[in-house]
């Protein structure tokens, strides 16, 4: 091992400090990021790059088969990218800033799916994240999320032997035609339309020689489909696609015009449905309208902008249409709209217990603390032993230890039922949760009788960047001597 890595692993074990925070309400800079491959992503590529020229924005195009991350500094928030072009350029990215679009190439690999998920670990906002892209790039997976939310969608089975193909096809109507296609592919690319046993067959074993994977999907008989651009839970912009007559796929790129499409309420309200199923912040769902009711055919993490769409206003709600726009037009607005801090929420993959342990510095006991959703207070609550407010100083005391800090201001949460308000003295402290250190928190101090030490705050969830499971305990820290670790049968001789 070089001293260089063993210093890098060094570092990552020690507790880190929490970025400085920013107002959520504040337009910022960024720097734009695309991981991906040259192969048949130049056009989307292309967009990109000549928005960001034109609205002054960095950006930088990353071939995920030649790149590597040659540096990262956890501490100043960058990572540096080696070789990203394939021509040995290097570039530092600034996390806390980089909006990272990942291309459908950029997972197609190992190696690509290891990139990204680095970029995504180090805190960069992603188009998208890495779970949602895989579940998209996977036809099947799709369609089974899709019906488990009551996602209208064609009838759809997976066929996965020689045996199989008949009950398959009962399963999806037991009609002809049907479209055949591999689990993964875009552009139309892997679909074909067969019109007897016969033939499905043979394709399907044609398929399975090059070990593909593949569904059935019940045909629709439709002369043009739309594809719908949706961000962060929002419509920005729709196109009708014409088939040709003589080529069923109605992908551009198979031949397909597009014009601007006006949808219906009711077709929005089915597209925003899709979307939110897969997770994407910016996904391109794909519907057609049968005896007028919205089908959702697919919803891609990696979608084609090349399209003249109609445009709806993102501002407000009911969304209404504005106008046509072109696709350097609509990826203008993606942009403008990105450069908002409170626009950049990334989910939290990371899960935590509705009750885990947290470090504050002074305090040499770990505190057990209640991860509280639903407190929107000004404060993360905090029992003390007891308080004295002083002019501008609070003198507190906990675990017979007493402290003195400064008098930030006073908490007045509401709570039902009670007979008054309680006021309580905000302070500021440091704490450790996670590994990572955050300064400048806000407690709420009280003496109250309470069923937790410690209330976290929404503010304070958002900080520590965690979803919230309310069937488990200490996910994340260590228990805490108030709590029993859960009953079981091991056999401690045999499993030490």
């Amino acid at each position: 091992m070089t001293t260089k890595t063993f210093s890098m692993i060094r570092r990552a074990r020690q507790v880190v400090r929490e970025e400085k925070h920013e107002l959520p309400d504040k337009k910022s800079k960024i720097e734009v990021v695309v991981l991906g491959i040259d192969q048949g992503e130049n056009t989307v590529n292309k967009i990109i790059s000549e928005v960001c020229e034109d609205l002054g924005i960095k950006q930088i195009s990353v071939n995920v088969e030649e790149a590597w991350v040659s540096d990262q500094d956890v501490e100043r928030g960058t990572l540096t990218v080696s070789n990203y072009d394939g021509k040995d350029s290097k570039e530092k990215v600034i996390t806390k800033s980089a909006v990272v679009f990942v291309r459908r190439g950029a997972i197609m690999t190992m190696s690509g799916q290891a990139l990204t998920s680095t970029f995504e670990s180090a805190g960069c906002f992603m188009i998208n994240d890495l779970e949602s892209m895989l579940l998209c790039d996977n036809k099947m997976t799709t369609a089974i999320q899709l019906m488990k939310h009551n996602v209208a969608i064609p009838s759809t089975s997976i066929v996965n032997s020689r045996k199989s193909i008949e009950d398959t096809h009962n399963r999806i109507g037991g009609k002809f035609p049907v479209i055949i296609k591999t689990l993964t592919g875009t552009q139309g690319i892997g679909v074909s339309k067969v019109d007897s046993m016969e033939s499905l067959v043979s394709v399907c074993e044609a398929l399975w020689k090059y070990d593909a994977a593949i569904l059935l999907q019940e045909w629709l008989d439709i002369d043009f489909d739309v594809r719908t651009l949706v961000l962060n839970n929002r419509i920005i912009g729709s196109a009708k696609r014409i088939t040709d007559k003589e080529e069923f796929r109605s992908n551009i790129h198979m031949g397909a015009e597009t014009e601007p499409y006006s949808l219906t309420d009711v077709e929005k309200n089915v597209i925003l449905a899709a979307s939110r199923t897969t997770g994407g912040y910016m996904v391109g769902v794909d519907h057609c309208v049968i005896k007028g009711e919205p089908i959702i055919l697919e919803v891609n993490g990696s979608p084609g902008i090349r399209s003249k769409f109609m445009s709806y206003d993102v501002t407000e709600w009911p969304q209404k249409p504005i106008g046509s726009k072109t696709d350097k037009e609509i990826f203008k607005i993606v942009l403008e709209y990105l450069q908002y801090i409170q626009h950049r929420t990334n989910r939290f993959s990371q899960e935590c217990g509705f009750i885990e342990s947290i470090s504050v510095d002074g305090i040499p006991d770990l505190v057990r603390a209640k991860m509280d959703t639903g407190n929107g207070t000004d404060a993360t609550m905090f029992h003390v032993d007891d308080y004295e407010i002083k002019k501008d100083k609070v003198h507190w005391k906990k675990n017979k230890k007493t402290f003195v800090s400064d008098l930030k201001g006073i908490s007045k949460p509401e709570r039902a039922f009670a007979k008054k308000i309680e006021e309580r003295p905000i302070i500021e402290l440091s704490i450790t949760f996670n590994n990572r250190g955050y300064d400048n928190v806000l407690f709420g101090l009280t003496t109250e009788d309470s069923f937790s030490e410690m209330l976290v705050n929404r503010d304070l969830l958002i900080r520590f960047k965690v979803s919230v499971n309310p069937n488990k305990k200490f996910i994340l820290s260590d228990w805490t001597s108030r709590d029993k670790m859960p009953s079981g049968t091991i056999d401690k001789k045999k499993n030490i």
